[in-house]
């Protein structure tokens, strides 16, 4: 989508308010990302969940389905490190310009994937429509995603959208194609020139399991981190105050929300499960909780894998967690 097609609608000079704030579902079927198929069917679970416990999610807000570009994954795939990442240069464009268009317009965006490469979308649609001020990141993952074509150990790009949206790239024993590294590059480009975040203005919680590049990452640059360790012996609101007090300089904050983050012992639906995880009530507290705060501006939900469930368990799972968000958000 040409960004120019937003200009007579969305004005650059305009204010942003959330005042009787109204509400977009972004459907970001994207499963490029995954090693494993079936996140591109996470809405569609979550829709199922809705029928099946009576629930009006979908009555809420109005929704937009964005074109995705999966049939890459029936193709010889050119990125060895970074796989069929050449699919995801259209999508997350989509992507970006879709929350963009929405804020502008004062519209909060719940954008559903989907893998989590679908960030590299949202965050950077996200900094394109503040690209004045400092955006905060609240990372709720049980991986820190910090990867990049350097480094991976999978080539599943769901793994690096943090360290393409920093432009921090360690050097490792990989040696990706020239392709490869200038298809990330026009990645990096979307939206706005230059990082989307600072490492000082990421947050993760709930994180466990990660590689020893990422970790050299987290401390090389102090990124904070709050284990769910931390968070049941502090409590929810402690972790909630903790982070927004982290993320005070910050004018705008996007909270990504991985189900991985769950423990198993809820759902197996999502492709990468670790175990010790959040209950559903620390969860829901944690997202109705920066929800609630007026500087939020986009929450992802990611990760929903049906294919992988039984009885659809993770979408009803997180349609537990979702519900309550909606009269949060159109109360600010």
């Amino acid at each position: 989508m040409n960004p120019r097609s937003f200009k007579a609608e969305c004005s650059l000079d305009a204010p942003i308010t959330f005042a009787r704030m109204d509400l977009r579902l972004i459907e970001a079927a994207s499963e490029i990302g995954a090693g494993t198929r079936g996140t591109s069917m996470g809405m569609a679970a979550l829709r199922v969940a809705a029928w099946k416990l009576g629930s009006e999610l979908f009555g809420h807000a109005e929704e937009s389905i964005l074109r995705d570009e999966n049939d890459v994954l029936y193709e010889d795939d050119r990125s060895p490190n970074a796989h069929h990442i050449d699919g995801l240069i259209r999508f997350e464009s989509d992507l970006a310009y879709e929350v963009y268009k929405y804020l502008r317009n004062s519209v909060f965006p719940i954008v559903v994937g989907g893998d989590h490469s679908i960030a590299i979308g949202s965050v950077s649609g996200t900094k394109m429509a503040f690209p004045d001020q400092r955006l905060g990141v609240v990372w709720i993952d049980a991986h820190a995603d910090l990867h990049s074509p350097w480094t991976t150990p999978s080539g599943n790009v769901h793994g690096m959208p943090l360290a393409l949206l920093m432009q921090i790239e360690k050097k490792g024993k990989n040696r990706p194609r020239v392709y490869t590294m200038d298809t990330w590059d026009r990645l990096r480009k979307i939206g706005v020139s230059g990082p989307k975040l600072l490492p000082s203005d990421l947050v993760f919680i709930a994180l466990r399991d990660y590689e020893p590049e990422e970790e050299a990452i987290i401390k090389e640059h102090g990124i904070k981190v709050i284990t769910v360790d931390d968070l049941r012996k502090h409590g929810t609101d402690a972790a909630l105050k903790e982070t927004l007090a982290h993320l005070t300089g910050c004018q705008r904050l996007h909270i990504s929300f991985d189900v991985d983050s769950l423990d198993p012992s809820i759902s197996v639906g999502t492709g990468t499960p670790v175990p010790n995880g959040l209950n559903l009530e620390e969860a829901r507290a944690l997202l109705s909780g920066f929800c609630a705060d007026p500087k939020t501006a986009t929450l992802d939900v990611v990760e929903i894998n049906p294919a992988l469930d039984t009885g659809n368990a993770m979408a009803e799972a997180t349609l537990s967690i979702l519900e309550p968000l909606f009269p949060i958000l159109r109360a600010r």
